[in-house]
């Protein structure tokens, strides 16, 4: 499991959550800190995402983290 990393200036906690039997969504939590204030986002994998492991569902909702910074610089 990813901890916690740093991207472009921004933190990426990834949390992929079990749904059940042994699927998984992909989740992330994105944050910046920006003139003494902290801003959130949260990415979820879409319906067809669902992993069949953490590992896997991790990996995507990294993807999608690293994807979604790069859009919103």
């Amino acid at each position: 499991m990813i901890e916690c990393l740093s991207y472009s200036g921004h933190n990426i906690k990834v949390c992929s959550q079990s749904i059940a039997d042994a699927r998984w969504l992909p989740l992330a939590v994105i944050w910046k800190s920006v003139d003494k204030q902290e801003l959130f986002n949260t990415v979820s994998g879409e319906p067809v995402e669902i992993c069949k492991s953490g590992k896997e569902a991790d990996s995507v909702a990294l993807r999608k983290a690293k994807r979604w910074i790069d859009q919103h610089r």
